[in-house]
């Protein structure tokens, strides 16, 4: 065993005893109905109900509040700063590369699968996995946004409630599912819950590397510190938090080798990712880039693992063809690479006002961009005066699809 096998070894056997101990205080007082009221608790109130609040609970929220003795609120301010610069095409990575890449972990597939079918939408609006991609976006935003992690910030509640979910996870499934602990370990174990910290940090600094954006030492350095921060928040073990970006990518790509394998749970995931990223850009021009770019990002290992295929078909590699002419900028000398990063230009602006027009104004889903990041984000995007408004597109025929769009002159 190497020391990374150390490292991990039997991190699939514990979780979290604080939130663990939080939600089964809650349930030996007030039965069942208490996950009830933690999922209400956290998807109703963007502040907390303090008069409803059970002491255990507003304990738990007092208890997770509280920082590292070693914070540095300069240095997170620096990570912000740099997320306010990049955070269009990391949240790109995160779909294409983040995503993808924990999909491919089998056992922890498993439990995102499962819970994607608890939280289905009631009116059928959304998918059982798309909503769930929203609030990942929403929580990425919150922590990393100006004063997010500051006393009493928007990223610090967003933390403590996603680990509250996370431990009434793993109750309802050891209790009440025949979860299989021997086999898949405990529900969002350690290792799980480190590999997704390194999926959201490390791996989205890999990522813009790939497509060709220049970062310095300490830029990268800077937006992993915001996220060993998050990482204390959300209960990690300081021993699976990295120091710096080469021990979070050494570890990162270790818990890959120990996980990754095939599995129905993976292929399913990263579809909707897929399916999401197509339906909300309107036409199909861009329908064939996601998958493209997943596989660019990931590898050709882990790609085959979640089901990518290389190439849809010949009409996908026709349209594929076709979107490169139309597209400036694009000429037949580039190699695939190239072409690779000069589409993604164009494609993290189209995903970004795709998601705010799709679920603002049409399924009633409210998505936070908060003004220090919007201001910025409109620069880029064009946010605040769209070229085009009022898209309705028709479900998917095949490879086919119809949109309306009204256009509007910019002032």
């Amino acid at each position: 065993m190497n020391e990374l096998d150390v490292l991990l070894d039997n991190k699939r056997l514990i979780a979290d005893p604080l939130a663990d101990q939080t939600v089964e205080k809650l349930i030996e007082s007030n039965g069942l109905d208490s996950i009830r009221l933690i999922f209400d608790i956290v998807s109703k109130n963007e502040d907390l109900p303090e008069v409803e609040m059970p002491e255990v609970l507003r304990s738990y929220f007092e208890e997770t509040a509280q920082l590292p003795e070693w914070v540095d609120f300069e240095k997170i301010r620096e990570g912000e700063r740099f997320f306010e610069e990049y955070g269009l095409q990391i949240s790109m990575m995160l779909l294409c590369k983040s995503l993808p890449a924990t999909y491919a972990c089998a056992k922890g597939a498993e439990v995102l699968h499962m819970t994607g079918r608890f939280q289905a939408d009631e009116n059928g609006d959304l998918s059982k996995f798309t909503r769930r991609l929203m609030e990942t976006a929403q929580f990425v935003i919150d922590v990393m946004s100006e004063g997010g992690l500051g006393p009493n910030g928007r990223g610090i509640r967003t933390a403590q409630k996603v680990r509250l979910i996370h431990a009434a996870i793993r109750y309802y499934l050891l209790n009440k599912h025949n979860w299989d602990t021997e086999y898949f370990g405990l529900p969002i174990n350690q290792e799980d819950m480190a590999g997704t910290l390194l999926a959201f940090s490390v791996f989205p600094l890999e990522g813009l590397l790939q497509i060709g954006v220049d970062l310095t030492e300490e830029e990268k350095e800077s937006y992993l510190y915001a996220w060993r921060v998050v990482g204390h928040i959300m209960g990690v073990l300081p021993e699976l938090i990295p120091q710096n970006y080469d021990e979070g990518i050494k570890l990162g790509y270790q818990i890959l080798d120990d996980q990754k394998a095939p599995s129905e749970a993976g292929r399913e995931l990263t579809d909707a990712c897929v399916t999401f990223m197509q339906n909300i850009i309107p036409g199909t021009v861009l329908d064939f880039y996601p998958k493209l770019l997943m596989r660019h990002l990931i590898g050709d290992e882990l790609a085959d693992i979640v089901g990518i295929e290389a190439k849809d078909s010949l009409l996908g590699s026709l349209i594929e063809k076709a979107s490169f002419i139309m597209i400036d900028a694009i000429d037949d000398t580039m190699d695939h690479s190239e072409i690779i990063s000069k589409l993604a230009q164009h494609f993290n602006k189209s995903l970004l006002q795709g998601m705010l027009l799709y679920f603002n104004d049409y399924k009633k889903v409210h998505f936070y961009i908060p003004p220090s990041l919007k201001e910025n984000w409109e620069k880029t995007t064009e946010l605040g005066q769209p070229e085009w408004l009022s898209v309705i597109s028709t479900p998917a025929i095949g490879k086919w699809r119809l949109s309306i769009q009204h256009h509007t002159q910019k002032s």
